[in-house]
């Protein structure tokens, strides 16, 4: 998969998420959009880029801004923390206590796992 297909994948995948929390159809947003709803359809599987015209259209419609597009589809470490600090800025103090806490312990155990698979493959010669 190139880099622009696997770009498009991840947007169309954020636009869905944001359609559908917003209580939207495919067949709704397309028309607001003024596109088929084979066309949008396509934005959503990521078949097809979206304009940055189009983003800006979504982002009003769903209450958003454009840029949530981009940094909730990345696959970059800053732009995904800084989603994970907007999402815990909406808890209340003890449930972002919680959240860091259950983050930690999986970030341990992440890597404590990923340790464990590389060590196995380094005595086996091959990956798992």
């Amino acid at each position: 998969m190139s880099r622009e297909e696997l770009i498009n994948q991840q947007l169309g995948q954020t636009i869905a998420k944001k359609r559908k929390a917003a209580g939207y159809t495919q067949e709704q947003v397309a028309e607001h959009l003024g596109i088929g709803p084979e066309a949008f359809s396509r934005i959503e599987r990521g078949k097809a880029g979206a304009s940055v015209a189009k983003l800006f259209e979504l982002a009003t419609l769903f209450g958003c801004g454009v840029e949530t597009f981009l940094v909730e589809g990345s696959g970059r470490a800053s732009e995904q923390a800084e989603r994970m600090a907007q999402m815990l800025s909406e808890l209340s103090s003890s449930d972002r206590q919680f959240m860091v806490s259950l983050v930690d312990r999986l970030v341990q155990r992440l890597k404590r796992d990923g340790k464990k698979i590389h060590s196995d493959e380094d005595k086996n010669g091959f990956s798992n």
